[in-house]
């Protein structure tokens, strides 16, 4: 994806899809590895979605029509559209368990979480965005024995040119018409042990090498790789935009490498 317009909840579209079990509690790849096999993708106004060995599947009424089932992410208790049952049904063959597609409109609020709670936030995990430096990558690749591919990382903005977490320093961003916030550190859990092309888990890597170097502050034991922002001027990103530097330890430039929306079921 070359451009993608940005509203104060992350990327456009980004993260409005959600899979729930039975019970509301929404699914992601910690459980359910196969997700990262989904592909969706734009068609006009439809959302394609594709899987291995299965029909392509075409979600015409997602803009949040249907009945409103209460949902858990995380913290957050929400009243969600539940579109289609046809949606589900292919999610749930998928998958190999039952689940229900549900959707966030605009006229739902999920508040980002404390000290920021001002903000809002789509049903990725906590944070409209997550920017992660290519040199951060190749650092971490350097100590592996077997590379792997930012797609670990899920990053929705990659950036070029700076040195191995210097994004860590920065406060403040411009990006053509849009200005991010970096606010906090983004502790890993156990999605980037997923490998992205075969959804294969149960390795130590690279989790392992970043506990190495990347510790978060005692007492927690995560690691930490890439820094979530907020989103402070709306607007269109474009691949190869300058990265403007408006508060940091040392001001300077850099560029996107590129713009990567993560899956909108997540």
């Amino acid at each position: 994806m070359d451009a993608t317009r940005v509203d104060l909840m992350g990327p456009w579209h980004d993260r409005r899809w959600m899979l729930v079990d039975d019970e509301g509690q929404c699914l992601t790849q910690r459980t359910q590895p196969r997700m990262v096999l989904i592909t969706p993708r734009f068609e006009g106004e439809d959302l394609m979605v594709e899987a291995p060995n299965m029909p392509a599947l075409r979600i015409r009424n997602w803009c949040g029509e249907g009945d409103s089932i209460a949902v858990q992410i995380w913290e957050d208790t929400l009243h969600l559209p539940h579109p289609s049952t046809h949606d589900s049904e292919w999610f749930s063959a998928f998958l190999g368990q039952p689940c229900r597609l549900v959707y966030l409109p605009d006229a739902v609020v999920r508040p980002v979480e404390a000290p920021w709670n001002g903000c809002r936030v789509s049903l990725a995990d906590a944070y409209p965005v997550l920017v992660i430096g290519q040199a951060s990558l190749d650092l971490l690749n350097e100590k592996l024995d077997e590379a792997v591919t930012m797609a670990r990382f899920r990053p929705n903005l990659v950036v070029a040119g700076c040195a191995a977490h210097e994004e860590d320093g920065w406060r403040r961003v411009r990006i053509g018409e849009v200005e991010l916030a970096t606010v906090k550190a983004c502790k890993r859990c156990a999605i980037p042990l997923v490998d992205p092309l075969t959804a294969a888990t149960g390795g130590h890597e690279p989790l392992r090498t970043l506990a190495e170097y990347r510790k978060a502050p005692a007492p927690s034991t995560k690691v930490i790789f890439g820094q979530n922002a907020l989103v402070s001027v709306p607007g269109v990103l474009r691949v190869g935009q300058t990265v403007e530097l408006l508060a940091e330890e040392e001001a300077g430039v850099h560029s996107i490498s590129r713009y990567t929306s993560s899956p909108p079921v997540s």
